[in-house]
């Protein structure tokens, strides 16, 4: 029984952290915002960009010269480009499977810089998509299909990327269970911060992961 709080716990946190990363204050979804693209040779082209929503924003980038066009300029595919910036949102592409389902490259979005970069995931949960989506084979022409979209109680994954190493996922269930030995392990360079967390002192658990994240960033930055 202790475990299982002690997991669900956990969850609600993930949950309030996925909230906080994805906040929609003064965004507005299906707009046109300026923005850039960072080419795989690494030149920036600057435009305007459609921030469509926190998932269709992860399969495409599309790229207008002038807002007012109906017509984008070029689609761009995560394998098309190194990175873009829409409005207020960054995302970088690499090659990751964040779930079972997806594989290859994607555009993830960066919610922290640094040393050790980190990446929000995010996808529906099954329920609602069949929600809006209620296909009759039977009877095609009177399948529903609900058009709106909205960011709010989306599943979300959340990873890491180390010195520019291999993206690793930290809402894996090692993580959750065993926080204080893999993220220890995973940040023990920083050998006083790991001792913090090996430790479970307060503010160095798993709630706390991103100004964890931040705390390693900034003693990185010092000695290196």
């Amino acid at each position: 029984m202790k475990a299982l709080f002690f997991l669900t716990a956990i969850l609600t946190a993930v949950s309030l952290q996925a909230q906080q990363a994805s906040d929609t204050t003064n965004i507005r979804l299906w707009t046109i915002y300026p923005g850039y693209v960072i080419t795989h040779e690494g030149d920036t082209i600057q435009g305007f960009i459609k921030l469509n929503n926190l998932i269709d924003n992860q399969r495409k980038a599309l790229f207008y010269n002038d807002p007012e066009d109906k017509k984008y300029t070029e689609k761009y595919k995560p394998k098309d480009i190194k990175a873009y910036k829409t409005g207020p949102r960054l995302y970088e592409s690499f090659k990751f499977r964040p779930t079972n389902e997806d594989r290859g490259y994607h555009f993830f979005l960066k919610i922290l810089d640094g040393p050790v970069s980190l990446y929000r995931w995010y996808y529906e949960p099954q329920s609602r998509s069949e929600e809006r989506l209620k296909i009759d084979e039977n009877n095609i022409a009177n399948s529903k299909i609900d058009l709106s979209f909205s960011e709010a109680d989306l599943n979300s994954e959340l990873i890491a990327i180390k010195n520019e190493g291999e993206p690793v996922k930290l809402d894996q269930l090692k993580y959750l269970t065993n926080f204080k030995k893999n993220m220890s392990k995973f940040l023990a360079d920083d050998r006083e911060l790991a001792q913090k967390i090996a430790r479970k002192e307060k503010g160095y658990r798993y709630e706390n992961l991103i100004e964890i994240i931040k705390e390693y960033n900034e003693w990185y930055l010092k000695n290196h």
